[in-house]
């Protein structure tokens, strides 16, 4: 009787390992890889905790109290007086502001800096109401508040701070807490990407806006081409390629401080 021997194939020493997977990208994660590639891996790969900053704590907190705002029906007190709801805004951000206590102490700022800038975020959430009231808010069908749009094709997800469904196209916006109205090219890439996720879950090619909280009447809109959107496609596609790798030399440095945004 013949005897057979089992044999494993092995795999040759010069394969190699495994190349990484692709990673889940996002706005804030794209524009973090173009602005430094170090920073982008110290935040998305060895996932270091960043140092807080006054503006960051500053959007989180007007953010959520913006969400807070909708989630709390506050939108459909249409027989509140003005200045119940004025009331009620402000108490939405002093509540947000607290939660961020902590990260507000380890910035070290002097009390008089913090009444600035909380000033300066109550102003914003005035501007936000008052455009709100303008704009017939009332009576308006109530916006989709916060909603996470995710594309398995290109590996994308994006976070959308309010959808306009009874616009058409339908209207998405993201709320700025900056000190200009400058189109930076950050924005338009995130304003990019908003437009083709939900173009590639809707197959509709939105509005999309931005307003600019700290000025009244701050929404401003613009229209998306199938152009500009092929070339985020191509951006996203580009990226993808450079951030497969967890060995840090491949992130350099580009912008000389990203070392001191971290906890290292």
């Amino acid at each position: 009787m013949p005897i057979t021997i089992k044999t494993t194939k092995l795999h040759s020493s010069t394969e190699g390992p495994k190349r990484p997977k692709k990673r889940w990208l996002s706005p804030s994660s794209i524009n973090a890889y173009l602005r430094c590639p170090r920073s982008y891996y110290y935040s998305r790969i060895a996932k270091l905790k960043q140092k807080p900053s006054v503006y960051l704590i500053r959007g989180i907190a007007v953010h959520s109290a913006i969400q807070k705002f909708y989630t709390h029906k506050i939108h459909r007190c249409i027989n509140m007086d003005y200045s119940e709801i004025r009331r009620i805004v402000i108490e939405l951000l002093k509540d947000e502001w607290k939660n961020q206590k902590s990260d507000i102490l380890e910035l070290d700022l002097k009390e008089d800096e913090i009444a600035f800038y909380f000033e300066e975020s109550r102003k914003m959430m005035l501007n936000f109401l008052h455009d709100f009231l303008d704009d017939g808010g009332f009576e308006k069908p109530e916006p989709i508040i916060e909603k996470t749009l995710f594309s398995r094709k290109q590996l994308l997800l994006g976070r959308i701070d309010a959808i306009y469904n009874n616009r058409d196209p339908p209207l998405l916006v993201d709320f700025k807490t900056c000190k200009s109205k400058e189109l930076i090219d950050d924005y338009k890439r995130q304003l990019g990407i908003y437009a083709l996720l939900y173009k590639e879950n809707y197959n509709i090619i939105p509005t999309i806006g931005i307003h600019f909280l700290k000025f009244r009447h701050g929404l401003e809109e613009f229209k998306m081409t199938e152009r500009y959107i092929n070339k985020i496609r191509d951006l996203i596609r580009d990226i993808h390629s450079k951030t497969r790798s967890e060995r840090i030399t491949d992130y350099p440095c580009t912008c000389g401080w990203c070392k001191k945004n971290f906890k290292i």
